[in-house]
């Protein structure tokens, strides 16, 4: 193996030192807290990644409760967590390569194959859930190795200006200036979209279901570049990877300043998106009624609050990790976020058994609210069965095979005796 010394002084210069490799509790922490926010809007829905007849929402989603319940996991949770998620997987590509004795080429090419294994498990797994993140982040994964070689400044404005979305805003823009509204066909086929997903997710079996995923990869692309997931998942990517170069998340106690401002920055920002979400009301209506290019607007506000609003939560949650009121919260979170790819699995798992005919087919039948306060036993399982197995084992099973996988051989798995 090439010491780090020996490297090329563009590629050196790039790298935080290497230093041993030590699981970060508070990272472990966000990671862990970040499922658990993925998995109250998941159930919020029923489980379901499309759509849904407008009928199921008006029978089981109507009243105050589910107004109450439902809106604010809209406002609080939904774009805010899948966002962290994202953050953090930059984050851990940013401390491996820092980590890392070998040579930038060994490495490369070993984070390449980590990312062919997470595509075969992504692939999988949206055979069975549409609403996979895996296989998306095995294909934009190869770009944090392109990113990688570039300046900070480089990675900063580029995570900046995707996370903002702005590809898909400027095609917003554009399409104002000649938007026409949907064509009663148009309206049809979504409408006939939604029931065909319904009819397979309450009464088909568990082949149906495989097999109505496999023909909606067109479905998936529509909407990750139709709404822009793709572009704000690269731009957290790499803004992950500018937190992982700065070394934000190392040493917390020396960076609480930074931090703080961090966080009042973000809380300024948020209140200057209600502001402007407020003005655009007034003088265009609810963004619903509102015109085409007051729309573009609408969503251009909605984005930037997305972001800052993520940005709030990681500093605020970092901040509130180090103090005594939310110091005894890491080691719990912590044990899901070890294991956060297999955690992330048996959401799909739980809620699929749920919600789904071939399971207790709660989709069709259950309140909202109820649906989405499912999310709290589920994820209080999933910390017991961390706490057991890590117990017992190194590493999450679909973290010990994607290892082993990605090296080639067999890993060590269970624990030493004490």
């Amino acid at each position: 193996m090439t010491p780090t010394n020996l490297l090329p002084t563009t590629t050196q210069a790039l790298l935080p030192t290497p230093v041993k490799a030590a699981r970060l509790p508070v990272v472990d922490a966000l990671r862990g807290i970040a499922l658990l926010g993925i998995l109250v809007v998941h159930c919020s829905r029923w489980f379901t990644a499309d759509a849904l007849p407008a009928r199921l929402y008006r029978l089981h989603g109507a009243g105050a409760l589910n107004a109450l319940v439902i809106g604010k996991v809209e406002l609080l949770l939904v774009d805010k967590f899948y966002t962290i998620f994202s953050f953090l997987f930059g984050l851990s590509f940013a401390l491996m390569l820092g980590r890392s004795h070998e040579a930038p080429g060994v490495f490369y090419r070993r984070y390449a194959r980590r990312l062919g294994v997470l595509a075969g498990i992504g692939l999988l797994h949206y055979l069975h859930w549409r609403g996979d993140i895996l296989l998306i982040y095995a294909v934009l994964g190869g770009l944090l190795l392109l990113f990688s070689r570039a300046s900070n400044g480089v990675v900063l404005a580029f995570g900046c200006l995707l996370a903002l979305n702005l590809p898909v805003t400027l095609g917003r823009a554009y399409a104002a200036r000649a938007a026409t509204p949907l064509s009663p066909q148009t309206l049809a086929i979504a409408k006939q979209q939604a029931l065909a997903n319904y009819q397979t997710l309450t009464h088909g079996s568990y082949a149906d279901t495989v097999v109505a995923n496999a023909h909606s990869f067109g479905h998936l692309l529509d909407f990750q570049l139709g709404t822009g997931r793709v572009y704000h998942t690269l731009g957290f990517f790499l803004l992950g990877l500018y937190a992982g170069r700065r070394r934000l998340f190392e040493q917390l106690a020396d960076k609480r300043a930074l931090f703080w401002r961090l966080g009042l920055g973000a809380l300024l920002a948020l209140v200057a998106t209600k502001i402007g979400i407020v003005l655009l009301t007034n003088a265009y209506g609810p963004a619903g009624q509102a015109t085409a290019p007051a729309q573009a607007g609408f969503a251009l506000v909605y984005d930037i609050r997305n972001v800052t609003t993520t940005l709030f939560y990681l500093a605020g949650l970092t901040l509130f990790f180090q103090y005594r009121a939310g110091r005894w919260a890491v080691p719990v979170l912590a044990l899901v976020g070890r294991m956060a790819l297999t955690n992330y699995l048996l959401q799909t798992l739980m809620g699929s058994l749920l919600f789904f005919g071939y399971g207790l087919g709660l989709q069709g039948t259950s309140q909202l609210w109820v649906a989405c306060l499912l999310s709290l036993p589920i994820f209080g399982l999933q910390v017991a069965f961390s706490a057991w197995w890590l117990a017992h084992f190194r590493f999450g099973p679909v973290e010990w095979a994607w290892r082993s996988l990605t090296l080639g051989q067999r890993q060590p798995l269970r624990l030493a005796p004490a």
